[in-house]
């Protein structure tokens, strides 16, 4: 059983100075989360925000940001997947830890010789966690609690974090008694009793122990010790779209690698179609006899249940794959799926790639396939918003559609091409209104044959609530209809403060 303890939450970049992350609760704004600067300067995670300032008046400090922090903690538990398919957060520590670190267990039973033992395994993992950007301790026990101890108060070289028990009894002996993992009120009163370490706690007679200190002390020694059973909550698939197959010859070539995905990839299918899901993400995860994984990812525009398919799209990736000495083990996972509205398309109810729906899906995640994930197909679709960079969103060119314009909205003119941002003008020339009748754009002198507007657009009145007077704010602009000496029709933006007017150009009228 091996544990390990990230630091998701901690500030990587040192350079701004000490630098923590800070959670706001009913006792106030609290450190959760601080770098190294800020740990060398006597802060820790708990205090308050107030009191770490009084200690560095110049600290940098940052709200924290569960969504970010759960998407650090998915990326390592991925990453973890290599060395065991069950991994365990330490729940009660990421949503209630303020000391800025987490803690993931790995039951590697059995599975320690694949990377060369446990003390090769340690340094595997270290390496793998680091070259991510997070401080990490881990070690190896028997039980979960000694593993959780271990990696934390262990006091070998981080190589020699093994702890096997009852033989490393006078190691664990050492250990305080927080490495029992009880609440700050029973630590205390361990304290003023003089139970400092676990040595003193364990020769204790037990009822003695249940009756001074309660039932936790004896039920978190017992599972340290596994007299008593710990029950972790493993981080499993969300979906059962997964198939697991190990080989007990390991796949050398390529033909065979591509015939074993192959096989898997239609049993997928086949399982989707049951349940009348497709999927729009497939990942095949090759595992090597070294233990080096190779992963490929391919995703669909809409539900697919078409085995020939996705395998048109994953064989264009396959060559990447190095089969070194061998496959031993290939994960296909469909973490993405979508229900597929059934249509019959054949008298025996069966449902083939023969309709225009399927056809046009397929031949489009083709081409975006060829294209990469930078360039993308999309359709125009009208989003209810005056800011023209906002007035339209893109949407799948596939399904259902939703209109590029309003039928019944009187909008203004709208030029067929915005350009974002906006390019900056340099105006040369002004009339006696102050307007303007010549500009510099685009190293070129463009002389204002007429001009329409303004046409003035405020910001959306329910982002500045705060705001007496935003409508005469900065981001307030007036736009303009031009006609240069060319019969070009631009769109002219002025924005900025009343006497501080900034010209650019916003967008091209087609015709």
């Amino acid at each position: 059983m091996s544990s390990e303890n990230s630091n998701p939450t901690e500030p990587a970049d040192d350079a701004d100075g000490p630098h923590v992350i800070t959670r706001a609760d009913h006792k106030g704004v609290l450190v959760c989360g601080l770098n190294a600067r800020a740990r060398d300067a006597g802060l820790y995670g708990g205090m308050r925000l107030s009191d770490a300032r009084s200690i560095l008046p110049g600290l940098h400090d940052s709200p924290e940001d569960e969504a970010l922090y759960d998407m650090h903690l998915a990326g390592l538990i991925r990453l973890m997947d290599r060395y065991s398919p069950w991994v365990a957060p330490d729940r009660e520590l990421h949503a209630h830890g303020l000391q800025g670190d987490g803690g993931l267990w790995l039951e590697i039973t059995g599975g320690s010789h694949l990377f060369g033992g446990e003390t090769a395994m340690i340094g595997h993992i270290l390496r793998d966690v680091k070259s991510r950007g997070y401080g990490a301790r881990i070690a190896i026990a028997d039980t979960a609690g000694a593993a959780w101890a271990a990696a934390r108060h262990h006091p070998g070289a981080p190589a020699e974090h093994i702890l096997s028990l009852p033989a490393d009894h006078e190691i664990a002996a050492g250990f305080p008694v927080s490495a029992l993992r009880l609440s700050d009120d029973i630590i205390a009163l361990l304290s003023r009793l003089g139970l400092k370490q676990l040595g003193d706690i364990t020769p204790l007679p037990r009822a003695n122990i249940t009756t001074r200190l309660g039932p936790d002390v004896l039920r978190r020694l017992d599972q340290f010790y596994g007299r008593l059973p710990e029950h972790l909550n493993f981080k499993l698939p969300d979906t059962p779209w997964l198939i697991k197959q190990s080989f007990g010859e390991p796949l050398g070539d390529a033909v065979n690698l591509a015939l074993a995905i192959e096989d898997m990839t239609g049993k997928l299918c086949e399982m989707l179609a049951a349940e009348n899901l497709g999927l729009r993400r497939i990942c095949v995860r090759s595992i090597r006899v070294d233990g080096h994984a190779h992963t490929i990812t391919t995703t669909t525009g809409t539900p697919c249940q078409s085995a020939p398919h996705i395998l048109r799209l994953l064989g264009e990736k396959m060559p990447g794959v190095d089969t070194g000495f061998g496959i031993e083990k290939i994960i296909v996972h469909a973490p993405w799926v979508e229900h597929v509205a059934f249509r019959q398309a054949r008298l025996d109810h069966q449902q083939d790639d023969s309709s225009d729906g399927l056809a046009l899906g397929q031949l489009i995640d083709r081409i975006c396939h060829h294209l990469g994930p930078n360039d993308i197909l999309y359709r125009p679709a009208h989003h209810a918003s005056h800011m023209p960079e906002r007035a339209a969103i893109r949407q799948s060119p596939v399904g259902g559609a939703r209109p590029a314009r309003l039928p019944d909205a009187p909008l203004p003119k709208r030029p067929v091409r915005l350009l974002e941002p906006p390019e900056p003008v340099e105006v040369i020339a002004r009339s006696a209104n102050g307007a303007p009748t010549r500009l510099r754009w685009r190293k070129m002198i463009v002389d204002i044959a007429c001009a329409e507007g303004p046409e003035r657009i405020c910001p959306e009145w329910w982002g500045h609530l705060d705001d007496d007077h935003y409508a005469l704010s900065r981001m307030t602009r007036d736009y303009f209809r031009i006609r240069d000496q060319k019969g070009r029709m631009l769109w002219l933006l002025r924005t900025g403060h009343a006497g501080q007017d900034i010209w650019s150009i916003h967008g091209i009228f087609g015709g």
